[in-house]
């Protein structure tokens, strides 16, 4: 297995709060990774540090072998990262189709950008249907479906996704994590960071465990779903 994302010795400050502590993880190439934690243990400060949005005092993350510490947020889409944000963060005031359309504004291959909207609609056909629609006016469940296509819309290797079922209905999460496991078979490395901790370590490889910035756990998906520790933390017993 190949290691797309190699994260070292991370450490992340905000002003005096030490936020992310000597953090060391791995992302295979393929696979869907999950990062589990309570609120405020640094999962989207962890997020927003890869895609460049937060600076590190020190470490490094790899993508395959280019250091993107220090690089600005749009040269790390255009190497091939991009994120569904925590709370969706649509476009309001723009429309479906414009909001895909600026998923795709690192890409330089723009003949192919309309044959990638109609996949993003032959997925999700309800935001074929609102296409024309402003996203401020959908659901939430639609909002969260133009987060992940806007997202796809760069061609990501790696897809970060930030609390995707967050506010939603749970038959509306069954369908996000059906599409979240579809766009890993069809190619996409995803990471995943999730309070649902059940349905992330059913749909993931490996998961990692964040407490106040550190990492307490690391083993295959399926091994914390059977742990007690686990389940009495974050699966209710």
């Amino acid at each position: 297995m190949t290691t797309l994302l190699t994260i070292r010795d991370l450490n992340v400050y905000y002003g005096p709060i030490h936020a992310l502590k000597n953090l060391s993880i791995e992302v295979e190439e393929g696979q869907i990774t999950t990062i589990l934690g309570a609120n405020g243990a640094g999962k989207t400060t962890l997020l927003r540090t890869i895609s460049g949005l937060n600076a590190a005092k020190s470490g490094s993350i790899r993508l395959g072998n280019q250091e993107l510490l220090g690089k600005e947020t749009h040269s790390i889409v255009g190497l091939g990262i991009s994120q569904s944000p925590e709370g969706r963060q649509v476009f309001p005031n723009l429309s479906v189709w414009e909001n895909l359309m600026l998923g795709a504004w690192t890409r330089q291959d723009k003949a192919a950008i309309p044959a990638d909207i109609e996949r993003i609609y032959g997925i999700w056909p309800r935001l074929k249907e609102r296409h024309t629609q402003l996203a401020g006016t959908l659901s939430g469940g639609e909002q969260q479906m133009l987060a992940i296509g806007r997202a796809m819309m760069a061609r990501p290797k790696l897809l970060l996704l930030d609390e995707p079922s967050l506010g939603l209905a749970p038959v509306v999460v069954a369908g996000i994590f059906e599409t979240i496991v579809r766009l890993n078979k069809e190619g996409t490395t995803v990471l995943l960071v999730e309070q649902n901790a059940h349905l992330a370590l059913k749909i993931a490889k490996f998961a990692y465990v964040l407490e106040t910035g550190e990492i307490q756990r690391a083993a295959p998906a399926a091994e914390l779903l059977a742990d007690d520790s686990i389940r009495a933390a974050y699966l209710g017993g």
